[in-house]
């Protein structure tokens, strides 16, 4: 080796090909997990879409369990001998007026479903329901979609009870999903 060639310092290419390569591994490390925090679900989203749900759950519960049951008459759609046939869709004034006042019905919540049975029209804004639902400080809900489905089903005794999925969406976040089985009681 020649003695001027060991006294030049500097960088050979493999080296700086190295050096390139480490650092974009770096990069693309630090950018995937920075991408990543926005969707992590925060516990105050949390707690806001639990108290969204709880406050649908209440109202779907507080509802005839169908158009076809009469309640004064003590009659139960399906079940009481000379009543009607369970309807299982949403009643004609929710599909009018789709509002949670105008609900009679487990099946007028079908509505705010996004799979487009039975008239379905999509998600609620979670602003706007809270409104509905009368809760406090509807503004913190502005981030939320809330979609609600309501199927038929039978359960392992026979007895027939209306499954309803509560899906409560944050934007830029993840979904909340809720089940609530509501039998023919009402």
């Amino acid at each position: 080796m020649r003695p001027e060639a060991a006294r030049q310092g500097g960088v050979s290419l493999l080296e700086f090909v190295l050096g390139l390569t480490i650092l974009a591994i770096v990069l693309v490390g630090s950018t995937l997990f920075f991408a990543a925090q926005p969707r992590l679900l925060d516990p105050v989203f949390q707690y806001r879409a639990v108290a969204l749900a709880e406050a649908l759950a209440e109202q779907i519960l507080a509802v005839r369990y169908d158009p076809g049951n009469d309640p004064a008459a003590q009659q139960r759609c399906g079940i009481s001998t000379g009543a009607t046939v369970c309807e299982n869709k949403p009643s004609a004034q929710a599909e009018a007026e789709p509002r949670l006042g105008n609900f009679t019905a487990v099946d007028d919540f079908q509505l705010w479903c996004n799979n487009g049975h039975h008239g379905a029209l999509g998600a609620i804004d979670g602003e706007l329901l809270a409104e509905q639902l009368a809760l406090p400080a509807t503004p913190l809900y502005r981030r939320f979609k809330v979609e609600t489905c309501v199927g038929s089903e039978t359960d392992d005794s026979g007895q027939p009870f209306k499954k309803v999925t509560i899906d409560v969406d944050i934007d830029q976040g993840g979904t909340l999903s809720f089940v609530l089985h509501r039998y023919n009681i009402r």
